[in-house]
Formats: C-alpha cells, structure tokens, sequence
C-alpha cells in the first residue's frame, strides 16, 4: 500500500473532523427545540463557513488513480474518503465501518458496523427503510471484492422484518453467494443486538467502466 504523505494526511484529518461537525449539526436540527434567533445566529454562521470552503474541484474517488476500471490503493482510500455510505470526509454519512472477515468455517465476509442518530430516522424510533436499503447495497457492493470482480447493482431486494432502531449499533454482514459470468449474487443481514432487523439480496452485474466513464463524458459535452 502507497503511504501517505502527512500533509495529506493532515488534510484528510482536518476534513474528517469538519464533517463530524456538520453530521453533529444535522443531528441537533432533528432533534432540538431551538430558538428562532438562535437559528439565523447559526445560519450566519453557516453561511461564513460554506465561503471558506472555497477551492478548486477536487478529483472524483475514481479518478484518484488514474484509471476508472482500475482500484488502486489512492482511489480505494478516496472512496472511503467521499462515500455517502462510508466517506469519513462526506457528512452525509452515517457513516458505516466496513472491513473483510473470515468465519469459522472458513467463509469470507464484509462485516460492516454503523449507529444512524434522529436525523435517520423515519418510522418512529427506526432507521429510515431507504438508508437501511443505502447500507446493504454499500456493504453489498465491497463483497464483490472477495470475488474479484467489479459491478453495479441490477436489483436489490430488501425484506425489512423488525424496526431498525435509531441510536443504536447495527451490525450488518455481506457475502457473494454466487458467481455466474458477468452476473454475482449477494446476500446481507443486519442485526441490532440479537434482533434481526432486515435482509437483504443483489444481483450485480459486471460493466465496461471505461466505456461508462466516455459515455458520461459525451453526455456533459466533454471532451
């Protein structure tokens, strides 16, 4: 693996602990009975730090390594950096933690780890349907890596068999369950303590991701 310079990270650091700040913001909007004057006080406040993030356009995850059909280590940790599922950096993110482990019996998994607050919230005291969905496919999406393949999702199915409580752990776990030509078929859990909460099925389907990269490039008019 490539190290990193410590200016850059220094910078990643620095980006990661703005965006805690903004996802802690989100969370005091859901769920504080704030005062009118209080809000404008913040807005303005907002409104200077939104001009101080000012600069130029920073490369895309998978531009980072210089090749879209290519994961390289530089692009790997700029996803982890940008997602709106794991991104440190993206406050949009819940976020999730995801890494590869190996069962007893000697399966390989992604086992993944996220606690979404009150501003993920949609059924009373539960995750919104829609972010538990976000999750799976995320964690869905890095076990195609223990097939080595690369796709992107053709159907995801999600069965929702209990509330997926707010403010606590979830534990998710995924795996390739089969492998056919460019097809792969992945399954997923999520559990909150003992209590499964949903699960999940996707099909994936390997695509020509140069060839989606100069499509979109002809869509934008560029050359």
């Amino acid at each position: 693996m490539v190290e990193e310079r410590e200016d850059q990270a220094a910078w990643r650091r620095a980006a990661a602990a703005l965006a805690d700040e903004l996802r802690a913001i989100a969370e005091a909007l859901a769920v504080r009975d704030v005062s009118r004057d209080a809000l404008v006080r913040a807005g303005e406040l907002a409104r200077r730090v939104r001009q101080e993030l000012d600069g130029p356009p920073r490369p895309r995850w998978y531009e980072a390594g210089g090749d879209a059909a290519t994961i390289t280590d530089a692009s790997r940790r700029a996803y982890l950096d940008q997602s709106p599922i794991r991104g440190r950096m993206n406050p949009v993110a819940p976020p999730l933690e995801a890494e590869v482990v190996e069962r007893p019996d000697g399966a390989r998994i992604v086992e993944g780890r996220a606690r979404l607050g009150m501003a993920y919230e949609g059924p009373p005291h539960g995750v919104h349907g829609g972010w538990v969905a976000a999750l799976f496919d995320d964690l869905l999406g890095a076990a195609q890596g223990l097939s080595e393949r690369r796709g992107v999702t053709a159907s995801l199915k999600v069965r929702y068999r209990d509330v997926t409580p707010v403010e606590e752990e979830l534990r998710l776990a995924a795996w390739i369950d089969e492998v056919r030509g460019r097809r792969m078929l992945g399954r997923a859990t999520c559990h909150a303590g003992d209590l499964l909460t949903a699960e999940a099925e996707a099909l994936f389907v390997a695509v020509d991701f140069d060839e989606i990269r100069e499509r979109m490039r002809r869509r934008r008019g560029q050359p």
